[in-house]
């Protein structure tokens, strides 16, 4: 009986012990996002022995007993909520920042977020906000200037024009500098082709080298508005699971979403418009005239004739009784006789040539949103016309579509998409006697450019139709030379359309949900096309090779999809969370480059866009393919123990069409968190210390494994060229030699950085050093011509980059109403080519006698060209009349690297109003004053109108003395050997841009820019409500407004544009379209 009692006693204990417990489970959100927070502390409010994190979908579940009254929430940069649980068995709660310890979150390699406080390696991370009030076109140009490390330089001024993205200095040779992209979790193509780039072996436009336009790039068919965040993935261990795509860095972008549970629908709208102008331009001469020698004379390409003010002046005396050019609107020109005219046209043909440009920029975002599924909807307009007069324009359309659907607590749904349509018509440029610059610049002063086009009549009567007209030419009879300014702006054709459909279906499901453990399944597919069609037309009577009339049409295809399937587990124990990802991708990009090419058309009157307007011979098709693919595996293994050291692990290995063997790229990173083992305080607020080490890979040229077969043909030096496609087609081995055993590149990098905050987190300073090393570049190596080829490719070359990067953000004051935040960035970078296998130099891009290359104990992009000869201590070696001489051999000019990068922003903020400047440096680093150069032959520049009276007899260059008291054209120089006389025998000589000296021409490009600065106003919420309205703001920004150079001062050429565009050749100008800034406003409104 006693023990019967004892055993009924101890049931009605258990039994009163579980009624006297209770379940509670719940969500765990964010305010900002809707987002699931992962990883945040559940305790009982008088017991924290009892407690629980949430997991990878913020979800949690906790037993407490049944008298519990709260639970407390808490996770680091969230204010901590206790929560009255009045018998409720779900709880759900939005978790706030918390404005004093913020916990930054950032988006990894994978797409995934993190708290950046946790991570080992340099990420930095941008908000959309900061991108949309820049005014550029394109995501990539608004970052410029605000991150350390990341240097963006936008090629020209030209609509859609690419830009130039290095991140930690150049890593590769021949293979692309630019970085990988990666767009909500899967890759994106984000090329800047011109149709003249071929792989190995391929075959390309023959008309290319004349078809010299600025390149667009795909990552600008993206809509700004759309953009949430942009991550900046800087070193190797942070990228490490991108393995041969990541040697150049990674972006990540992630667009904007709904928010589940959100308000049911947000409507947001913004309307910009801007004006553009040109930002820096070329200074001409308008003393001398067209001629040589001091002579006027009509056709002549110099000028370096007669003193304008000293002709009779009046109007010329011409010849109306034989041939003659009637323009379009009826004006006659005759040959002249005699020039009396005393008029200069700069000012004319400047404005024949500019006007203001205008943008417009129209966007809307919708957001639907319910308890179990969000939609994000945008449309966007991009409409731009361009600063160069004519025929340049860009319009973009976007329509995105983002949709999450929660169907039950364990599955997620997820598809982002988006559609756009680019327009384009671009404006011929460069080295290019069809190109704007090149025939504006040269046009002599006393040149009208107007009345470019109309009518040649002969002596006979005879007319010659669409005749162009060109100071070289200017009865428009044949060959005009150089084209006139007009006829390049306004005849010649440069169109492209694109289309780009981007889809990306994810799924996630929750394998396992729990308090100690917790994982997710996750499925991405990601789809990339891009449909580009150009056509390129040059009249009858275009210059060079077209005078017979040119029409290309080509299609670039380029198809880019990537499947993913990764699983993620977190276990969590007392001291410690261990979480490990599981995944494997595959990827496949093709390129398509197919098109026709006709000359010489049969109608030259009508011009049609016909290939049946050119014969046979005449006619040309070509075409390129491509077809990579890769397979790939990868796991990351994180470590958290104490809430302070963070570790992590990862794996990647590789196989690709590309190379032969599977590839392993393993790196490591760990963090410490120093500050969780001293007492908090307001001064010293968050310490962590980092170190990674990491292994990535820049990827092998396609099919450079084998040898290739071309089609035939023979050259034979200056002289006749042999074309087997002529005569039934034909193919020969290649003379560059395959390599079966050819590897990616391999890049190491080794990292060490703290990050730091100051005073509550109101000043906020990241410091990294980096040392990386690229073994195994690949480049063509010279082998012996008994082989039977010129060259082999090989894994030959070794770089190496070493710098600091510093970011420092603080608030310097901060009250009720005001707020003033400062930002500075630091960047040095110190690039070398350790080891080219003794090879002299690889040529990068430019010109046979100025070129950037690739030199063994320089900085890659090595300024090369002709030199002047000096002795053993450096001095010039003069001849017999005190001129310097050419060098037997050419050499290293300049480095166009900079020494050092920086940006200085600021953002003042009082109520609604709110001022931000941001300023951009870059120091050190040489350009190529190409295009001052060639004026200075041609007698446009400034410098060669001086006019000086000799005190004493001087030599020139052709070794004629000039008597002392005579007023000569030209410039007293002394090289060393007393005062020489510099004239036109010089300047058209060694010391022009078309001598085989190019020495005196490398200058320093060191700039400031105003890049940006904006005043915002948003109205306050009472006044918005009335109008039923949530948000109103209006805002003016200026972009680019001004830079500071004195090599921008002295040659008008703005040192960050590039001849070669978005390539790994640098600091070259030559007759590059101009750079621009802007003026804009733009409204918002929200509801």
């Amino acid at each position: 009986m006693k023990k019967l009692t004892i055993l009924l006693a101890f049931l009605l204990f258990v039994g009163f012990t579980v009624q006297a417990q209770m379940q509670i489970t719940g969500t765990v959100t964010s305010s900002e996002d809707g987002l699931p927070v992962p990883g945040v502390s559940i305790v009982v409010a008088n017991n924290t022995s009892i407690g629980t994190t949430t997991d990878l979908d913020g979800n949690y579940s906790i037993s407490v007993p049944s008298n519990t009254q709260a639970l407390i929430f808490s996770s680091v940069g969230l204010t901590t909520q206790e929560i009255q649980i009045n018998n409720r068995a779900v709880i759900n709660v939005i978790m706030q920042p918390d404005i004093l310890e913020m916990d930054e979150v950032v988006v990894t390699a994978l797409g995934l977020t993190v708290s950046k406080d946790r991570i080992a390696s340099s990420i930095t991370s941008i908000g959309g906000d900061n991108l949309e009030t820049t005014g550029e076109s394109g995501v990539i140009q608004s970052l410029a200037g605000k991150t350390s490390g990341l240097t963006i330089v936008k090629s020209t001024g030209d609509p859609g024009a690419g830009a130039y993205i290095q991140i930690r200095g150049q890593n590769t040779i021949t293979s692309s500098l630019q970085p990988l992209v990666v767009i909500d979790g899967v890759p994106m193509i984000n090329t800047s082709r011109n149709g003249a780039v071929t792989t190995a072996g391929g075959t390309g436009n023959p008309n290319a080298l004349a078809d010299v336009v600025v390149q667009q790039s795909r990552l600008n068919d993206i809509n700004p508005n759309d953009v949430k965040s942009v991550e900046v993935l800087k070193g190797a261990a942070a990228a490490a699971v991108w393995g041969t795509r990541a040697a150049n860095g990674v972006i990540i972008i992630t667009t904007k979403s709904g928010k589940v549970g959100g308000e049911p629908i947000t409507v947001d709208l913004n309307a910009g418009y801007s004006w553009d102008q040109v930002s820096i331009e070329h200074k001409k001469q308008d003393i001398f005239g067209q001629g040589r020698n001091g002579v006027w004379t009509a056709n002549r390409g110099e000028s370096w004739g007669d003193k304008i003010a000293n002709r009779a002046g009046g109007d010329d005396v011409v010849n109306t009784t034989g041939a003659y050019f009637e323009a379009e609107d009826g004006t006659k020109i005759y040959p002249i006789v005699t020039k009396n005219s005393t008029k200069t046209y700069n000012d004319e043909n400047r404005d024949q040539v500019f006007r203001t440009g205008t943008s417009q920029d129209l966007s809307a975002g919708i957001t639907l949103n319910t308890d179990k599924s969000s939609t994000y909807i945008s449309l966007a307009n991009w409409n731009q016309k361009g600063i160069i007069a004519g025929n340049s324009d860009y319009a973009r359309s976007n329509v995105r579509v983002n949709y999450t659907i929660n169907p039950t607590e364990k599955l997620r749904f997820k598809l982002n998409s988006q559609y756009a349509n680019i327009s384009s018509d671009r404006i011929q440029q460069g080295s290019n006697l069809n190109g704007l610059y090149l025939g504006y610049l040269r046009t002599s002063p006393d040149f009208d450019n107007s009345d470019y086009k109309g009518t040649y009549y002969n002596t006979a009567g005879a007319p010659t139709y669409n005749a162009h007209r060109s100071y070289r030419n200017y009865m428009g009879v044949g060959d005009p030379v150089y084209n006139n300014p007009g006829w390049t702006i306004n005849e010649q054709v440069n169109t492209s359309d694109v289309n780009r459909l981007m889809i990306n279906p994810e799924v996630n499901y929750d394998l396992a949900v729990g308090a100690s453990l917790s994982s997710k399944l996750t499925a991405r597919y990601g789809y990339d096309l891009s449909n580009d069609h150009r056509i390129t037309f040059f009249p009858v009577n275009s210059a060079s090779n077209f005078q017979l009339g040119s029409f290309t049409e080509e299609f670039l295809i380029e198809t880019e999809s990537q499947m993913e399937l990764f699983a993620r587990t977190l276990h969590s124990f007392d001291n410690m969370n261990f979480a490990w990802i599981l995944g494997g991708q595959y990827n496949a990009r093709d390129y398509n480059y197919t098109g026709t090419t006709m000359n010489n058309f049969i109608n030259q009157l009508d011009q049609i866009w016909d290939y049946a307007n050119g014969t046979a011979e005449n006619k040309a098709s070509f075409k390129n393919e491509t077809h990579r693919k890769s397979l790939a595996g990868y796991i990351v293994i994180n470590f958290d123990l104490y809430d302070q050291v963070f570790l992590e692990l990862t794996a990647r290995t590789e196989k690709s069409n590309a190379f032969a063997d599977m590839i392993f790229y393993p790196s490591a990173s760990v963090a410490w968190q120093f500050t969780n083992m001293i007492a908090k305080n307001d001064l010293f607020t968050f310490g962590k210390l980092r170190l990674s080490y990491g292994t990535i890979g820049v990827e092998p040229p396609l099919y450079i494994t084998a040898t290739d077969y071309v089609s035939a043909g023979v050259v034979s030096g200056w002289g006749p060229t042999l074309d087997a496609g002529q005569y039934g087609g034909g193919l020969q081995r290649s003379t560059i030699k395959g390599n079966p055993d050819i590897e990616p590149e391999r890049k190491t990098e080794l990292e060490v950085g703290t990050d730091l905050r100051f005073l509550k987190n109101n000043l906020t300073v990241n410091f990294t050093y980096y040392s990386n090393r690229t073994d195994g570049a690949i480049f063509q190596v010279i082998v012996p011509s008994s082989t039977g080829y010129n060259s082999q490719w090989e894994n030959a070359a070794v770089l190496t980059n070493k710098g600091i990067e510093l970011d420092v953000t603080g608030t310097i004051l901060k009250s009720n109403d005001f707020k003033w935040d400062v930002l500075v960035n630091f960047s040095k970078n110190q690039n070398m080519v350790e080891d080219l296998k003794d090879v002299k130099s690889i040529f990068l891009n430019g010109f046979t006698g100025t070129s950037s290359r690739a030199v063994q104990g320089e900085p890659l992009g090595t300024l090369w060209g002709g030199k002047w000869m000096r002795d053993d201590n450096g001095e010039l070696v003069l001849d017999a009349n005190g001129f310097p001489q050419q060098a037997l051999e050419e050499g290293i000019l300049g480095d166009p690297n900079p020494d050092w990068r920086g940006g200085l922003g600021t953002n003042l903020s009082y109520k609604g109003f709110s001022l931000n400047v941001l300023f951009e440096t870059s120091q050190g680093g040489d350009m190529w004053a190409g295009s001052e150069a060639v004026l200075r032959h041609f007698g446009i520049a400034p410098e060669t109108a001086n006019e000086v009276t000799l005190t004493e007899d001087l030599v020139n260059f052709a070794g004629q003395t000039r008597l002392a008291g005579t007023t000569v054209r030209g410039n007293i120089y002394d090289f060393g050997a007393g005062d020489v006389l510099l004239d036109q025998q010089w300047y058209m000589g060694l010391g022009g841009g078309f001598g085989a000296v190019s020495e005196d021409f490398i200058h320093d490009a060191s700039y400031v820019k105003l890049r940006e600065i904006s005043l915002a106003y948003n109205f306050p919420k009472s006044f918005a409500s009335k109008l039923k309205l949530t948000n109103l703001g209006i805002t003016l920004i200026g972009r680019n407004l001004y830079t500071w150079s004195n090599f921008a001062d002295e040659f008008g050429v703005d040192p960050e544009t590039n001849l070669t565009g978005v390539s790994n050749g640098r600091g070259l100008d030559y007759f590059t379209n101009p750079s621009s800034k802007s003026y804009l406003i733009k409204l918002s409104l929200s509801f």
